[in-house]
């Protein structure tokens, strides 16, 4: 027992530093305050590998460094400055998104192919991420909903989908031969 949770502390860590990691990746765009980085493909993998509550965890401890200051966030920023600026909706969307997403993929596993599972767990899981996203952003910018989709989603859909097919495709070989979990964890 205490091996199992041992080794459940490790991985929500490794998900929690690679999606840091991915966010060092970032490409500020011009025309809105949201930059393309490789979060998302960490958010949308932990659950996948690890499963939904722990995926979500691994999204949560991301999110707790980033609030006390250690640098995680996109541009190399930490702090509650960023939780509370234009992007936070997107970052704290991260850990419900992240669990949906995994539920998701537990649900569909066996009973869909992975295009169809991928479209189906991108749905749901950017639905979430997208929607506190765009919310937050149209609150702290005073703009529209409209508009605050059209800055912080639309470039991102096509980017965002192809990054949650190759956290499907790469889900599986993962979980069995990097982490030796034979399953979909429920947890």
């Amino acid at each position: 027992m205490f091996v199992d949770k041992t080794q459940t502390m490790i991985r929500i860590a490794f998900f929690a530093t690679c999606t840091a990691v991915g966010a060092f990746i970032a490409l500020p765009l011009p025309f809105t305050p949201v930059p393309f980085t490789l979060q998302l493909f960490f958010t949308i993998l932990s659950p996948l590998v690890i499963g939904p509550r722990s995926g979500a965890l691994s999204q949560a401890v991301y999110l707790a460094l980033g609030a006390v200051g250690v640098p995680v966030f996109a541009g190399g920023v930490g702090g509650l400055g960023v939780l509370l600026g234009p992007t936070g909706g997107f970052l704290v969307g991260f850990v419900p998104g992240a669990y949906v997403m995994g539920k998701l993929n537990t649900v569909l596993d066996g009973r869909a192919s992975p295009w169809v599972r991928g479209l189906l767990v991108g749905i749901g899981g950017f639905g979430v991420i997208y929607g506190m996203g765009s919310l937050w952003l149209a609150k702290v910018l005073d703009i529209s909903l409209s508009k605050a989709l059209v800055l912080g989603c639309v470039p991102y859909i096509v980017p965002d989908s192809i990054k949650c097919f190759l956290a499907i495709t790469a889900a599986g070989t993962l979980r069995r031969r990097v982490f030796r979990i034979s399953h979909i964890p429920l947890g």
